[in-house]
């Protein structure tokens, strides 16, 4: 089941990356250096010259290396595949070199010599002309960049020869809307109000209305927690107490930020210049969390703050050359070289001498397996060494690049995180990996939301009112009879569909809490836990729902764990027991009909009212016992362990 789901969305991507192509090229038959190119010189090439081993001196992993060259001078010249050593070399079968090496085939030597002569033409070259569809440097109102975001996805399918979904309906939009923006369903009052509205601007309004909520920003400040925590947090290596509690206020404290309208640049910068204690500020945890057994280290900051804020992944970098990505090693050390002198644990944070023994240089640990003891100068990323500084704290002028809107990486990484949160999938997937190799699905529409998130100054909530206005955000993830499931899976790639989500444990808690009415809900199993924290006490509640209950954080339509789930949901004799909801609506309405009670328990878990046939079958089934509050807590139980309660349509 798992190697075919694969292979499907596998195939997605190829059909993704091909209508892609043709909707940015003028010229769709001409080699490009990351589509074409690179593949068959990483599968034939760059074992020799690539990052780790560069024989003559020749490096093949990018374009201005090729043309740079090696001792024999330039690989390639643009135009002119005869004169191209590298060509010269590959149709004499020269490359690769050695008896025992297989010879490139006459489809991959036409796909090199087509490139060269074409003018070496590039993905990222035709991503940078492509028409983002609004202007930059404007900030534009929702309903306009909805409308840009439709006609970039919407061009995409058409030239792939798909048809989006149709729009979603109003009990499903409402759902999906609440758990995504407040992390919960809508009661059944709630519900109620927005169904039997009938403005024609209803969406939009309950959007607003949501994101000026608090549960927003406790919403969308648990889910960078979870992104930045460890699926295991660190130990203090005395008894194993891990920061739990810790974890959870720094969530809160993004949370807060979130739902007071804090720009992510300056969520960001106190986030990555904080210092002092974390009884003061949560966020000193930041540094704790990405490093080694709790304590800070230079390296795990600048991979966990490239991956995080930039959306590029170092790590491989961090020993050597990195041959897929096109990071050197002295890249990412001289990122790790602004966290030099940062010193401290997950309680504490303080600047001081560090691994750094010379303000802004560090030196390459023996754990680096390469180049160890070489000092390499604090460097921005794909820019210039940082000037001269005396003593002081580096993460200040390197946040100050980070966060300058003409930072490459900054708007972006972001918006793309944001739209793998409402899709379950980035525009750029991995939604770390921005690389040439990995272009954007949708490059006008990866253009169109950074450079709206960046004149917008980094308004977080203003990102989230263009897409989730938008077209795309509002579709069905229903396909029509007889889409077979290729089909299925690529319409899901290219956003013509909403996939369908998982809730996270999070979400699925407190849509339980709600649906009973009972904010202590408690759902721990008989088995006595040993479970030890900081902050979190034996056997928490919160923190068993979250082991059992967790989703897989790259792929949020699939647990992480196997039946544990179900029966927790059909067995807990809690869930069996009652609802205090229930109770009070019964205490408040004592004379509401069958039919009625029984609407009501749809619209407070499902968020829709039950069709004529639910309907009849709940009431039938009711009225068969005398004791009325029984049947109606079978209902609900039938209810929350239904597919459509735990799955965000």
């Amino acid at each position: 089941m798992r190697k075919l789901a694969g292979q499907s969305v596998f195939f997605s991507f190829l059909l993704a990356a091909c209508a892609s192509t043709t909707a940015i090229s003028s010229a769709a038959d001409a080699s490009l250096l990351e589509r074409d190119v690179l593949p068959v010189l990483t599968k034939n090439c760059l074992g020799c010259h690539g990052g780790l081993v560069k024989e003559g001196g020749l490096d093949l992993r990018t374009l201005p290396a090729m043309l740079k060259g090696g001792e024999s001078g330039p690989a390639v010249e643009s135009g002119k595949a005869d004169a191209s050593e590298l060509w010269k070399r590959i149709a004499n079968d020269e490359m690769p070199s050695g008896d025992d090496r297989e010879k490139l085939s006459a489809a991959d030597k036409a796909v090199i010599k087509n490139w060269v002569e074409a003018g070496m033409p590039t993905v990222a070259q035709r991503h940078a002309q492509v028409n983002p569809r609004l202007p930059a440097g404007k900030r534009h109102e929702p309903a306009e960049v909805a409308a840009a975001i439709d006609q970039h996805i919407e061009q995409f399918l058409a030239d792939a020869g798909l048809s989006p979904t149709e729009r979603t309906t109003d009990d499903e939009f409402l759902r999906r809307v609440y758990v995504d923006v407040t992390g919960r369903i809508p009661t059944a009052e709630q519900a109620v109000a927005f169904l039997d509205s009938d403005a024609p601007d209803r969406r939009a309004k309950l959007i607003d209305t949501l994101l000026a909520r608090a549960e927003f920003g406790e919403q969308f400040g648990r889910t960078w927690r979870d992104w930045i925590s460890p699926p295991e947090l660190p130990s203090d290596n005395n008894g194993g107490a891990q920061p739990i509690g810790q974890a959870k206020e720094f969530g809160s404290w993004l949370g807060k930020k979130f739902a007071a309208g804090e720009s992510w640049d300056k969520i960001t910068r106190d986030v990555l210049t904080v210092q002092g204690e974390i009884k003061d500020q949560p966020q000193v945890i930041f540094f704790g969390l990405v490093g080694e057994g709790g304590k800070t280290t230079a390296d795990g900051s600048a991979r966990a703050v490239a991956s995080t804020f930039l959306g590029v992944q170092l790590h491989c970098a961090r020993c050597h050359d990195d041959p897929y990505r096109d990071w050197s090693q002295a890249q990412h050390w001289g990122m790790a070289a602004f966290f030099g002198r940062t010193q401290g644990d997950f309680k504490k944070i303080e600047i001081g001498k560090g691994p750094s023994k010379t303000a802004g240089e560090i030196s390459i640990p023996g754990s680096a397996f390469r180049n160890v003891g070489v000092a390499v100068k604090a460097t921005f990323l794909r820019g210039p060494e940082l000037s001269e500084q005396k003593d002081g704290d580096l993460r200040k002028p390197f946040v100050d690049w980070l966060v300058a809107k003409e930072n490459p990486y900054f708007a972006r990484s972001f918006a793309n995180r944001l739209w793998f949160y409402l899709f379950a999938r980035g525009i750029v997937n991995p939604i770390d990996d921005f690389r040439e190799l990995n272009p954007p699905s949708h490059p006008g529409l990866m253009k169109l939301l950074a450079n709206e998130f960046a004149a917008s100054n980094y308004d977080i909530k203003h990102l989230f009112r263009c897409i989730c206005n938008s077209g795309a955000y509002q579709r069905s993830s229903r396909v029509s009879a007889g889409t077979d499931a290729p089909a299925r899976d690529a319409l899901t790639t290219m956003f013509g569909r909403m996939p369908m989500r998982l809730m996270t444990a999070d979400m699925l808690f407190d849509s339980l809490k709600q649906a009973y009415g009972d904010p202590k809900l408690d759902l721990r199993t008989n088995v006595k836990h040993s479970t030890v924290g900081m902050a979190a006490p034996v056997g928490d509640p919160w923190l068993e729902f979250q082991r059992r209950f967790g989703t897989n954080e790259e792929d949020p339509t699939d647990f992480t764990h196997g039946i544990a789930q179900m029966l927790t949901m059909i067995n807990h004799p809690r869930l069996l027991a009652g609802s205090k909801g229930l109770d009070k609506l019964q205490a408040d309405a004592p004379r509401a009909s069958a039919e009625e009670t029984v609407e009501w328990l749809y619209l407070s878990t499902l968020s829709r009212r039950p069709d004529a046939d639910e309907l009849k079958e709940a009431v039938e089934y009711v009225q068969r016992d005398a004791d009325a509050a029984q049947p109606y807590n079978g209902v609900l139980w039938m209810l929350v362990n239904r597919s459509e309660f735990i799955l965000i349509r």
